[in-house]
C-alpha cells in the first residue's frame, strides 16, 4: 500500500469507497478489524469490512434488528495487503468479484437503470 507512514484509519479509511483494480465501485468500508494491542503492543489494521453484519451492530439495539431483518449479516472480510492506494477512495488490487464484493449494489444499479424515465434524455 503507497501512501503516508501516519494514517488515521477514521478519517482515511472508514465510511470512503472501495473502488476495485478496474476502477468500479465495490461497496463501502464499514469497519476496519483490529488485532494485538493487549499486551502493551499497537494494535494495527489487518482487514476491512463491508457489509449489513459489520455496520448493523453499531445502530441502536431495535435498529440494529431491524436492519438484520431487512438487509441481513452479511458481511465481506478484505484483508489488509489487498488495499492498494489510500486517497479520496480505497483501491483495491484485485477485483470485487474475487473478493465476494460489489455485486448487490451492481444489481440494484442496473434495476434502477431499467426503470422507465431513468435513461438519460437529450436535449
Amino acid at each position: 500500500m503507497s501512501g503516508p507512514p501516519y494514517l488515521d484509519l477514521c478519517r482515511q479509511v472508514l465510511d470512503h469507497q472501495l473502488i476495485d483494480c478496474e476502477e468500479l465501485p465495490c461497496g463501502t468500508i464499514d469497519e476496519i478489524e483490529l488485532e494485538g494491542g493487549e499486551d502493551g503492543s499497537r494494535p494495527r489494521a489487518v482487514a476491512l469490512l463491508v457489509g449489513p453484519g459489520a455496520w448493523g451492530p453499531r445502530l441502536p439495539a431495535l435498529f440494529a434488528w431491524m436492519a438484520e431483518r431487512c438487509f441481513g449479516t452479511r458481511c465481506t472480510r478484505i484483508p489488509w495487503h489487498e488495499i492498494a492506494e489510500v486517497g479520496e477512495q480505497v483501491r483495491l488490487r484485485s477485483r470485487a468479484a474475487t473478493l465476494g464484493l460489489g455485486t448487490t449494489d451492481r444489481k440494484l444499479g442496473l434495476r434502477i437503470a431499467k426503470l422507465p424515465g431513468s435513461e438519460k434524455r437529450s436535449k
